[in-house]
C-alpha cells in the first residue's frame, strides 16, 4: 500500500479563486445565485456560463487571531504578543477553507415560465475546531497539577468532490415561487476525524516526583481516498473517473423559496447540501483508544541486555493505547447551509417589456437584511448581513454588504456584475476594510465569473 495525500495535489491543478456568500445571495441578475436560491426569478430567458470560468471562488478564514497580531512592528516584544494572542483565544477556535470550480452552467425558460438549470462544479471544503485546552497544553505544559486537558471538542472534516446538479424554479402564484436542486456527489477524497473524548493530565506521584496519565482516549479518523491500493496510477485519466462519478457517491438536495406580502417587499428562504455521501472505495480509517499511567522512568534493567527494557515500556503502551486500522463503509452528512432574507425595493420602476417575468418591474434600488447559517457535526456557526444594492439602467448593478461573522464584525463586501449585449461578466469580494493591512485580515471572500445571458432586462 502507499499513501497519497490528494489534497496537495488537487490545489496545484485548480485555481482557487465561499460558504457564506452573502454578497451573491438574491443577486438576481446573476444565474450563479440560484445555487444559493434555487427558487430565485433569475432575470433571464436563457444562459450558459463560459466553461470552467462562470464562477471561480474561494473562502478562507480563522476566528483565532492573524498574522499581524504576531508580526507587527511596534515595539511590542514578541513574548507580549504570543501572550496576548494566547489570552484572546475562546474555548474553541476554527479554520475554514472553501473552494469552488464551476465547469458547466446552463439555464433555460421554459413555456410554462419555469426556469430550469443544471451544472457541474468542483469543491473542496476544509473545517478544522480545536479546542482551548489544547492551546493551554501547548502554551503552559503540564506545569499545572489535576488540569484535565480535554480533547472533546477536537474534529475536523475536509473533502474534495464534484458535483452535479439540476434544479427549477417555479411561480406558485402571484406572491409565491419555490424551488428545489437536485445534486448528485463524487468524492475523490475525504477526511474527517469527530466525537472524539479523552484527557491527560499530571499529578503527584507515590514512586516519582509525578505521574502522567492518558485517561480515557477515544479517537476516531475516517479516511477515503487518501490511501490508495499500489496499482492505482494517480494520472490525468484517473482524478477525470474520479469527479466524474467514479469516487464515493452521495445525493443532496437544495430547497427555497421567495414570497411577496406586498409589492415592494420580499421574503426568501433556502436550505442547502441537505444529503450525505456514503463512502465504499479505498476506506482506510484509524481508532486509538485506551488509558495509560507513567510515572517516570525506573532505570531498572539488565545491563547485558537493555534493549529488553525499552521494548517492555513500548510494547506496555501498545498493549494499553490500541491503534486499530478499519476498512468498513461509513457515511457523512455534507454541512448543511441555512439562508433567509427580507428586503425591501425602491425607486422608479422599469418599465422594459418583460412578458417572461413573474414578479413587478424591478425598482432600482433594495435594501434588505441575510441571515446564514452553516450546520455541520464539526461546527457550526452564524452570519448577518445588511445590504444595499443598486442598479443602473440595463447593463449595471452592484451590492454593497457589512456582514458580523465568526471572523470579524465590521466585514464589508461589494459586487458587480455588468453586461455587454449578452455577455455578462462580474466580481465580488468581501473583507474590503481588511485590504488596509492583508496582514490583520482573518477571513477572505472572493468570486469571479463570465456567462452569457439572452433576454434578461
Amino acid at each position: 500500500m502507499r499513501k497519497l495525500i490528494l489534497l496537495s495535489s488537487f490545489l496545484s491543478v485548480f485555481f482557487v479563486s465561499a460558504q457564506n456568500k452573502q454578497v451573491l445571495y438574491d443577486f438576481a441578475e446573476l444565474p450563479q445565485t440560484l445555487l444559493l436560491n434555487p427558487a430565485v426569478d433569475f432575470q433571464g430567458k436563457f444562459h450558459i456560463g463560459v466553461p470552467g470560468l462562470s464562477n471561480l471562488s474561494f473562502h478562507t478564514g480563522f476566528s483565532g487571531f492573524s498574522a499581524y497580531d504576531l508580526l507587527a512592528d511596534n515595539d511590542v516584544d514578541i513574548n507580549d504578543k504570543i501572550k496576548n494572542v494566547y489570552a484572546s483565544f475562546g474555548k474553541t477556535e476554527f479554520m475554514s477553507f472553501n473552494q469552488q470550480m464551476e465547469f458547466l452552467n446552463i439555464g433555460i425558460r421554459l413555456k410554462n415560465n419555469d426556469y430550469l438549470s443544471f451544472g457541474y462544479y468542483q469543491e473542496l471544503d476544509v473545517l478544522f475546531k480545536f479546542p482551548k485546552d489544547m492551546v493551554d497544553l501547548f502554551y503552559d505544559g503540564n506545569t499545572v497539577l489535576d488540569r484535565r486537558y480535554s480533547i472533546d471538542k477536537l474534529a475536523g472534516q475536509a473533502e474534495l468532490l464534484g458535483v452535479f446538479h439540476v434544479g427549477i424554479s417555479r411561480k406558485v402564484n402571484e406572491l409565491t415561487r419555490i424551488g428545489m436542486r437536485a445534486k448528485i456527489y463524487s468524492s475523490i477524497a475525504s477526511a474527517s476525524t469527530k466525537q472524539n473524548s479523552g484527557s491527560f493530565y499530571t499529578e503527584n506521584g507515590s514512586d516519582n516526583i509525578y505521574k502522567q496519565h492518558l485517561s480515557n482516549l477515544d479517537l476516531l479518523l475516517e479516511t477515503s481516498g487518501v490511501t490508495l491500493p499500489s496499482n492505482v496510477e494517480v494520472d490525468q485519466a484517473y482524478i477525470q473517473r474520479q469527479f466524474l462519478f467514479g469516487g464515493n457517491l452521495g445525493i443532496g438536495l437544495d430547497i427555497g423559496f421567495t414570497y411577496l406580502p406586498e409589492e415592494q417587499w420580499m421574503v426568501t428562504g433556502s436550505i442547502q447540501d441537505l444529503g450525505f455521501i456514503y463512502y465504499t472505495k479505498n476506506v482506510e480509517s484509524y481508532r486509538v483508544r485506551g488509558s495509560y499511567e507513567l510515572e517516570g522512568f525506573q532505570l531498572d534493567f539488565d545491563p547485558d541486555a537493555p534493549d529488553t527494557y525499552w521494548k517492555d515500556l513500548k510494547d506496555n503502551f501498545e498493549d494499553r493505547i490500541v491503534t486499530d486500522t478499519i476498512h468498513s463503509n461509513y457515511m457523512n452528512f455534507r454541512p448543511a447551509k441555512l439562508n433567509g432574507s427580507i428586503t425591501y425595493s425602491f425607486g422608479r420602476k422599469r418599465n422594459d417589456d418583460c412578458t417572461f417575468m413573474n414578479r413587478v418591474a424591478p425598482y432600482t434600488h433594495k435594501v434588505g437584511a441575510h441571515l446564514f447559517s452553516r450546520l455541520n457535526v464539526v461546527h457550526s456557526y452564524v452570519a448577518a448581513t445588511l445590504f444595499y444594492e443598486r442598479r443602473f439602467g440595463k447593463m449595471l448593478s452592484t451590492k454593497i454588504t457589512y456582514t458580523a461573522d465568526p471572523f470579524s464584525f465590521a466585514n464589508v463586501g461589494f459586487g458587480i456584475s455588468a453586461r455587454a449585449g449578452a455577455f455578462n461578466v462580474y466580481a465580488i469580494a468581501d473583507n474590503l476594510l481588511g485590504l488596509r493591512n492583508v496582514y490583520d485580515m482573518q477571513s477572505s471572500n472572493v468570486q469571479l465569473g463570465m456567462n452569457f445571458i439572452f433576454g434578461a432586462y
